[in-house]
């Protein structure tokens, strides 16, 4: 997914980390946390009795 940049490319970045942590990889980590946790909850539930794919 999204990678933290290179340690050269951005000492104002890293700064930064060191001093308040990693917050964008922190809300990465949440954001894909959250969107798994909503497609398990969206997805359509079968019951054991039901075939899947069989239309209810």
């Amino acid at each position: 997914m999204f990678t933290r940049p290179a340690p050269a490319a951005s000492p104002i970045y890293d700064q930064l980390v060191e001093e308040h942590g990693d917050v964008l990889g922190d809300a990465r980590k949440l954001a894909e946390i959250t969107h798994q946790q909503a497609e398990r909850l969206l997805a359509p539930a079968h019951h054991p009795d039901e075939a899947p794919g069989r239309p209810e």
